[in-house]
């Protein structure tokens, strides 16, 4: 399993890291294998005692930062922030700007082990303000690095990558070290989508640390991650060659088992699985769930679900159902511990803005006071800080109530739900580029620029909606009218649309149940019209009480002459499929107390019982 499986620990690592090489000038030089931690933790006491008795500013806020990078990322479990907060206060109070943006990297460092992803989002956006007055690199290293790492934890993988390709203009090029940790960071992006990319990074990382024999940790990052890319390829002969020469876990220290070890052995029982070695699967698997101080690492969902099916294939029904029962029991908490996630995603643009116009106010202040005196800046600094702990404090409240109304919801499973995603009929697209083809052989640059945008601007809208339970009303309503718009034209504008729209639905924009409609409209136009000369579509939306009424009227050949032209073809799986993943979600919005959900196909046919088309009712709940 890739390490971005829990890129947090890996975030902790980097830190770790950071403190180490950045800070050799204020520490003794050790051997890590020589020392243990409560002697590198005495002397860094050692030297904040001795700054503090000799008074002298620069050297008290050497030795703080020092000492509070132990904490903070050398002890995962520590969360401390009130001495965080005393040294931000201490530098504001000496204006130090490299202390200033250090320590909100580190407050935004324990927020996110707190899972205040708010929170750590604002010290990040606050130390990205600071660093711009900075000439210390290492520190815009660190924030692309760890700003990055939280939004990979936050499943925004583009973003995530956004700011590790960022940290690449932060590096000397003599620093491969960092250089490498960055390839790793852009290669965990790639892990649930592109394999042969996550592979590539991985090596490019691999080949840089082969040079550096004392970054062994590092190496066995990187070439877990590029073992798990060949175990998605199923090449497994080269994902065994990386992983024997370069993961050797009986060299891995007990420290490191405890934060990557999960990851490592997982991996390792992955191969093994497919390689149907299920006794040594098993071992790693087992080891993989208890060789971790991580909480909730979610390769143990991965563990938990291989042993079941491990169990099951060796005849075993007993452990299966075992490991079944436990991958349930874990996946209630781990969705509990995503709710979080969940709530930082949805609100971070709306939050984003907002603290943005305040940033932008006081970056004018700033500007007009530049030749004021010393006092008058440090009251502007601490009105900044005021004002985002009263934001932060604000923020937490609402949080708060989110989360109470968010319990009601807490037997759902998010995972179930992902994962009925309707895909968008890879004949669909086909056909697009067929479309934009033409245009470009026609020399059509307009149309095929607008063509271009409208086929872009729907797959971005269907992938953004897919990730959600919910959409509004108005964004599902742009998927349709953008879908249609692109049939029509592969259709040489043959369409006769008929959109009836109630007003009451366009001026309340209700949340509803993402990805159910657009399925069926597939379906009439792929299987009812594309076999028509006049095509006729009607598509209405009317609002009754708690739901919302879609019906969808084609005037296709019908359902029984559609099935018989595309017995052979693979649109009939598609159809099958998004059939059946539609009333799966139905099915489980009827659980949580949605009654209200229903769907209703009827056959339509003329005074002489000849097929005239499909009516498709579908009834749909306002979430609130």
């Amino acid at each position: 399993m890739a390490i971005k499986k829990s890129v947090f620990p890996l975030f902790i690592m980097l830190g770790f890291l950071i403190a180490i090489t950045v800070s050799a000038k204020d520490t003794t030089p050790f051997n890590s294998k020589k020392h243990l931690q409560d002697s590198i933790l005495e002397n860094l006491k050692k030297k904040q005692k001795l700054a503090k008795e000799f008074h002298n500013k620069d050297s008290i806020i050497t030795s703080e930062l020092a000492l509070l990078r132990f904490y903070t990322y050398n002890q995962p479990k520590n969360t401390d922030t009130e001495e965080l907060f005393c040294l931000l206060y201490y530098c504001t109070k000496n204006y130090d700007l490299d202390c200033l943006t250090e320590t909100n990297i580190m407050l935004a460092v324990q927020m996110q082990k707190k899972d205040k992803y708010l929170q750590a989002l604002t010290y990040y956006n606050i130390a990205n303000k600071l660093s711009l007055q900075c000439k210390k690199e290492w520190l815009k290293w660190e924030i692309a690095t760890n700003q990055g790492s939280l939004f990979n934890e936050l499943l925004e993988p583009e973003l995530a990558r956004e700011n590790f390709k960022k940290s690449l203009d932060y590096i000397n090029p003599h620093q491969e070290h960092l250089k490498a940790i960055s390839l790793i960071n852009i290669s965990s992006t790639f892990e649930k989508t592109d394999p042969d990319s996550l592979i590539y990074f991985s090596n490019k990382a691999i080949d840089l640390l082969k040079k550096k024999p004392d970054k062994a940790n590092s190496l066995e990052i990187a070439a877990n991650n590029a073992a798990y890319g060949y175990i998605k390829k199923n090449q497994l002969s080269e994902a065994s060659r990386v992983i024997n020469k370069y993961i050797n876990l009986d060299k891995i220290s007990k420290n490191r088992k405890e934060v990557f070890g999960a990851f490592f052995f997982n991996t390792i029982g992955e191969l093994n699985y497919k390689l149907k070695n299920y006794d040594i699967a098993i071992d790693y698997y087992k080891k993989s769930i208890n060789d971790t101080n991580i909480e909730y690492p979610p390769s143990n969902l991965s563990s938990l679900n291989d042993l079941a099916e491990i169990f099951e294939i060796k005849g075993d029904l007993k452990q299966s159902i075992h490991y079944l029962k436990a991958k349930e029991n874990y996946l209630k908490k781990i969705n509990q511990h995503n709710l979080k996630k969940e709530i930082a995603r949805s609100e971070y643009n709306k939050i984003l803005i907002e603290k943005n116009q305040i940033i932008t106010t006081l970056e004018n202040k700033n500007e007009k006071t530049k030749k004021q005196v010393y006092n008058i800046k440090i009251i502007a600094f601490s009105y900044v800080v005021i004002t985002i702990i009263s934001i932060l404090f604000i923020l937490t409240i609402y949080q708060k109530s989110r989360l109470k109304i968010a319990q009601l919801n807490e037997e759902i499973s998010l995972t179930r739900l992902k994962s009925l995603r309707s895909i968008m009929n890879p004949h669909f697209l086909f056909n697009s580029f067929n479309t934009l083809q033409s245009f470009i052989l026609q020399k059509d640059k307009f149309e095929a620029s607008e063509h271009m945008r409208q086929l872009s601007q729907l797959i971005r809208k269907i992938l953004s909606s897919s990730d959600s339970l919910y959409i509004n009303f108005k964004e599902e309503l742009e998927i349709i009218k953008t879908y249609i718009t692109l049939e029509n034209k592969r259709f040489d504008n043959q369409f006769i649309l008929n959109l009836t729209i109630d007003d009451n639905l366009t001026e309340l924009n209700p949340k509803i149940p993402s990805m159910i409609i657009q399925p069926h409209l597939e379906n009439a136009v792929i299987h009812g019209l594309s076999s028509k000369n006049k095509k006729e579509l009607k598509i209405s939306f009317k609002k009754k009480k708690n739901s919302i009424q879609c019906v969808i009227e084609d005037n296709g050949i019908g359902r029984q002459k559609s099935a018989e032209l595309n017995k052979k073809s693979e649109n009939n799986s598609h159809l099958s499929i998004a059939s059946g993943n539609t009333l799966e979600r139905i099915k489980l919005l009827k659980k949580v107390g949605y009654k209200e959900t229903s769907i209703k196909i009827t056959d339509l046919s003329d005074n002489n019982k000849k097929p005239k088309g499909t009516r498709v009712t579908v009834n749909l709940p306002i979430i609130t």
